[in-house]
């Protein structure tokens, strides 16, 4: 069948069918209004026929083969109306290019019927049409109180490219169809039409009323999401938006983005009105995120943004950015801010007031890399989420990528890892909240791992501005750490918050060295606050090995801890006095104040002197003009347990 201009149609709920060996329909359009539209291209067999209520049915069993359906040049499938409406294809391959498009549309009060697609190779969806700027599509729409039907596709291999669609839409107050793709090689979306940018390949569940968005759900060895193309729920209304269930057994590749429109290739979940994004769930063996690709779920408005929960049984790896505007390759729950263009266009807020979700990553391996993020971000007045990885390893390396959880103004997410091995070399892991004229609370950083090494100008921070800063506690059985790290929980005008590390499962007989440490003037010590009136912050050391005689002693390996707003010198060496032998009766007490010598050491006495106590206000006078790494920490409470 060709031309525009002819087309069949059948009386409203019968059955418009095909059956042949090689079915073309080039610029045709075929039309069941509340009825079903049947495209079956048989190479050899039997099919048998039966009637129901909606006209006529079909069984392939004897089907030995299937061709091909080629649908080009606009073509159009069109099972519209009232409700009721199914479409069913089934074939080799099935092609849609030059734009054309197969379309349920539910204009009634009874829910339409399913969208299916049944391939023996692969479904093919490639291109738009340049004049019309028409993407290529299957999709199954809602228009009234009639809930949308369902897409479901099996096939082999699915390839959208050059704008190819799938989309199940609402636009009214009925729930929007769900996306089922079965596929047992391969899902591709590959980029956007040449010829019109702003079509990119996507599957997408939207809502645009009161509707729900329906969900998506993808089953495959390997999905590929590339140079701009997208799987997504968006809610553009009070409705719910959908959850986006990727299942992909071998890998999933979120990589590059579009060059002229600077699309980023995306896995997301959005809201943009007052209903709550959907989830993100991504069960994979290999999760690669690179080149600007990034997964997302947010909120740019009054609703919530859901959460994204990564399970890799293999390894996750983030790297890279986008080469023109430095996006980053990101993990990302947040709520977000946008230019103005798009504020009015969309009827966004300026300020979005919803919470962003929590980050779960599961995996063995985790690797952040030149600028790669895991975040929970909330640039509006509401919270961020938290971040939560349990791995065996996690390697942060090269230009500032990271971990991070920040607000604006409301309070700052917590970042929780669990991981044998970390390693920082030009990395961060960050919670940090607030901005001039806001008092929201730094998030707290919460560690136990069994080595942790930080270089190269590494930081591990849990600031704020005028709230409290947050608490940093890492439990661990070796600290490794370079000059230049710092290791912050400082507040600019409010409260600082504490650093507490717990070494681990460390020698027992070494406990008998530990009142001689003591004793020793330890480098950790008095400092004067930065600012008058505020509240100095802690600095906790536990455990067996936690305080040796020297910071130069293995434990430390030399480790420093900066804060931004202390200059820093080199650590002076100390003079050891006499070992002596201690008792297995000795008891370990926590120290009760410190005092000065001569040379303006300090030393951690068991009572209360008349100098300075742990609670008696510091004496800027005091200071010096440079703080030596012994005075970074304005009190210190070092106490030992079998922690």
């Amino acid at each position: 069948m060709s031309s525009n201009q002819i087309g069949l149609q059948v009386k409203s709920g019968n059955t418009l069918g095909f059956i042949g060996n090689n079915i073309f329909l080039e610029g045709g359009t075929l039309t069941a209004r509340e009825g079903r539209v049947e495209l079956n291209s048989i190479n050899d067999g039997l099919v048998n026929i039966f009637p129901d209520s909606s006209g006529w049915n079909f069984s392939f069993g004897s089907v030995s083969s299937f061709s091909n359906i080629d649908l080009s040049n606009r073509a159009f499938i069109n099972a519209n109306g009232n409700g009721n409406s199914s479409i069913h294809i089934q074939g080799k391959g099935v092609i849609l290019t030059d734009g054309s498009v197969i379309l349920i549309q539910n204009q009634g009060i009874t829910p339409a019927g399913a969208l299916s697609v049944t391939a023996s190779e692969f479904l093919k969806i490639n291109g738009s049409d340049p004049v019309a700027r028409i993407a290529g599509s299957l999709r199954n729409e809602s228009l009234s109180l009639g809930a949308g039907g369902d897409i479901k596709i099996l096939v082999p291999k699915v390839i959208l490219e050059n704008g190819g669609q799938i989309n199940t839409l609402t636009f009214g107050k009925a729930p929007g169809g769900n996306i089922f793709v079965n596929a047992s090689d391969s899902v591709q979306l590959l980029g956007v039409s040449p010829l019109t940018p702003r079509l990119f390949s996507l599957i997408a569940a939207g809502a645009f009323g009161s509707g729900n968005a329906g969900n998506i759900t993808l089953s495959t060895p390997k999905l590929v999401v590339k140079n701009g193309s997208a799987v997504t729920s968006s809610n553009f209304g009070s409705g719910q938006g959908g959850n986006v269930i990727l299942n992909a057994a071998n890998s999933i590749e979120v990589t590059g983005y579009a060059p002229v429109v600077f699309q980023p290739s995306t896995i997301a979940s959005t809201t943009f009105n007052t209903g709550n994004a959907g989830s993100l769930t991504i069960n994979t063996s290999t999760l690669i995120v690179q080149d600007g690709g990034t997964i997302d779920a947010s909120t740019l408005s009054s609703g919530n943004s859901g959460s994204v929960t990564i399970n890799a049984s293999d390894s996750v790896t983030l790297s890279g950015k986008m080469a023109t505007i430095n996006n980053p390759s990101s993990v990302i729950s947040s709520a977000s801010t946008v230019p103005q263009v798009l504020q009015q266009l969309y009827r966004i807020p300026p300020i979005p007031s919803g919470e962003s979700g929590d980050v779960t990553i599961n995996t063995p391996s985790l690797s952040i890399s030149n600028g790669g993020l895991v975040s929970v971000r909330n640039e509006g007045i509401g919270n961020a989420g938290n971040v939560n990885i349990t791995t065996n390893r996690i390697n942060i390396f090269n230009n500032g990528g990271g971990i991070s959880a920040t607000t604006a103004v409301g309070e700052g997410g917590d970042i929780k890892i669990t991981s044998n091995i970390i390693q920082l070399s030009s990395g961060n892991i960050s919670a940090t909240a607030g901005q001039q004229g806001t008092s929201g609370n730094g998030g707290n950083i919460i560690i136990n791992t069994h080595i942790l090494t930080a270089s190269n100008n590494s930081a591990i921070t849990a600031n704020a501005f005028e709230g409290r800063g947050g608490n940093i506690r890492i439990n661990t059985q070796g600290l490794f750490i370079s000059p230049k790290t710092q290791i912050t929980t400082t507040s600019q005008r409010g409260i600082d918050g504490i650093v507490q590390i717990n070494f681990q499962d460390r020698n027992p007989e070494q406990l008998k060295a530990q009142p001689e440490a003591i004793a020793q003037t330890p480098k950790i010590a008095s400092v004067c606050p930065g600012r008058s009136g505020a509240v100095a912050g802690k600095f906790v050391i536990r455990g067996r090995e936690s305080a040796p005689a020297e910071l130069d002693d293995p434990l430390y390996n030399q480790a420093f801890l900066e804060s931004s707003s202390i200059p820093v010198v080199e650590n002076q060496p100390l003079t050891k006095t006499q070992s002596s032998t201690v008792e297995d009766t000795t008891q370990i007490v926590e120290a009760q104040g410190w005092v000065f010598d001569s040379n303006g050491q300090v030393t951690l006495v068991a009572t209360k002197p008349n100098e300075v106590t742990p609670n008696s206000p510091l004496n800027s006078s005091s200071c010096s003009s440079v703080t030596p790494v012994s005075q970074l920490f304005p009190l210190v409470e070092t106490s030992y347990s079998d922690d």
